[in-house]
């Protein structure tokens, strides 16, 4: 079946791209009709197969694959390629194909080709709006293109149209349906402990603790997220309130970075490895290029935070603190979009922790493909070199799962998880108001006695009673015992159960 590959199939063996992945790959086979056999592969009648050239199969593609950036990247780097474009052209300068072609070619690898620009005819999108989420279009007059693309030539975000994922007005109404039956002096001090939540859970992610101070600090980063543009001395700034000062960060990396689980001699396997140092930098110029036009696409909110933080990830621009920030950058999103506000919070950390696995299976389904094409060593010393150019690799991926995942967790996190802590949050309230009428204890050990009946479903342990409350009489922790079974006896709340 090989020799009768079509479009980007065709495209990846004639060129011998190795590293571009292309599914499904199409065929031509003596059939009557198109027919899908599997998600790898699909066929087609051989009436579909015209001549193999380049502009036949890049034809094929833009009429009935999915568009991927990466292989028209790598195919347009070819020698010859652009003489075969300039004849397309000029032989049909008007044709949609072949000024899609040049379109692609120019802006993909910033170079120019001998052509004339067209004066006459109808404008055509450069990304199908019928498949894709797309941006404002910029009108490209030289091959009369609709420049809609969620990206640069250098650095692009694209995400299918799915129904799966929430519209807008969907998660604000979630939101709104999460806090309803609360009243309204109870949200403000909800919506800091959710953010708190949101921090905390963000770190545990990563493994790491957060100390009380710093933990102050981002909550306060976090509900200031809208006062201030977005910038690189923004994220530099955020990112070291939860950094130990003799490892703030002053710059994005100027060393290679990876991801492994350390171990003895450096023997584990490397999961990820970064872009390169001057290249990170260059990307993370198109991050913010990308990141205006995906903000004016129409996105819902959520896949805009998926592919924003997603793609921040994947680009790893600092040593440290790459995933917190990630998150950090879905909050940000989610309050510049406006699903978010100073009443409303949604801690997808928390959500995202509870799925970890899938979180990581769905940056991972993106990660291994890169690290098959990325030739590096490391030596005795933990330091790694990465051989070849390879900044091609973290260009232009795609975010389909990323964006349905985070929707997901959206749905749970506001239809599960925020009433659940919201409930937790009321329960601590009535224990706190029974212990305070009824034993004479400062707020703070009545606080910590609270907060352990609530972590420890009801009990407090002897470690506890003969540590930090050692001072506290056995009849008072006894009573408190007491106080949280008939807060649950008399709710008819399940969560609390």
């Amino acid at each position: 079946m090989g020799e009768n590959k079509l479009g980007y199939s065709w495209l990846k063996e004639h060129f011998n791209l190795e590293f571009i992945q292309v599914e499904p790959e199409c065929y031509s086979e003596k059939i009557s009709s198109i027919k899908q056999e599997n998600t790898q592969s699909r066929l087609y009648p051989e009436s579909y197969r015209s001549k193999d050239t380049t502009v036949d199969h890049f034809t094929f593609a833009m009429k009935y694959e999915a568009l991927n950036l990466q292989c028209l990247a790598a195919v347009f780097q070819q020698s010859g390629v652009d003489e075969e474009i300039e004849c397309a052209l000029a032989l049909n300068p008007g044709g949609k194909y072949t000024r899609l072609m040049g379109f692609y070619y120019e802006l993909l690898t910033g170079k120019s080709l001998s052509v004339k620009k067209l004066n006459t005819g109808n404008y055509v999108d450069a990304v199908d709006q019928e498949h894709y989420y797309v941006s404002p279009s910029i009108k490209d007059r030289r091959f009369r293109i609709n420049n809609n693309l969620t990206g640069t030539g250098k650095l692009s975000m694209l995400i299918r149209r799915n129904n799966n994922i929430l519209s807008d007005g969907e998660l604000k109404q979630l939101l709104i349906a999460s806090v309803a039956e609360y009243p309204v002096e109870f949200l403000y001090r909800a919506t800091r402990y959710l953010i708190s939540k949101e921090t905390k859970s963000s770190n545990e992610i990563e493994s790491e603790n957060i100390s009380p101070n710093k933990m102050i600090r981002f909550v306060s980063a976090l509900e200031t997220i809208n006062n201030e543009s977005l910038t690189k001395e923004k994220l530099i700034k955020t990112l070291n309130i939860i950094k130990d000062k003799h490892y703030r960060e002053f710059d994005y990396r100027y060393e290679q970075n990876y991801l492994s689980d350390a171990s003895f001699n450096y023997t584990s396997v490397i999961d990820y490895v970064t872009p390169k140092p001057a290249d990170a930098h260059e990307l993370m110029d198109e991050w913010f290029v990308a990141r205006d036009r995906v903000m004016q696409s129409d996105m819902p909110s959520i896949a805009k935070a998926a592919a924003l933080s997603s793609c921040f990830v994947f680009i790893h621009p600092f040593m440290d603190g790459n995933g917190r920030m990630s998150r950090y950058i879905m909050q940000d999103t989610l309050y510049r979009t406006g699903v978010i506000d100073k009443q409303y919070s949604l801690p997808l950390s928390s959500g995202i922790l509870l799925e970890l696995k899938k979180y990581y299976d769905v940056l991972n389904e993106k990660s291994k493909n890169i690290m098959k094409h990325v030739d590096f060593h490391l030596d005795h010393h933990g330091r790694l070199t990465v051989e070849g150019d390879t900044s091609d690799l973290y260009r232009h991926l795609c975010f389909d799962s990323d964006a349905f995942f985070l929707s997901e967790i959206a749905k749970k996190v506001t239809q599960e998880l925020i009433p659940e802590e919201l409930e937790k949050l009321k329960l601590f309230d009535t224990i706190c108001q029974d212990l305070k009428e009824n034993i004479d204890l400062p707020n703070k050990d009545i606080g910590l006695i609270a907060t352990l009946l609530i972590n420890n479903q009801g009990r407090i342990s002897i470690k506890k009673r003969k540590g930090v409350l050692m001072h506290v009489a056995t009849e008072s922790l006894n009573y408190a015992e007491k106080v949280f079974k008939d807060c649950i006896d008399d709710s008819d709340d399940g969560r609390l159960s």
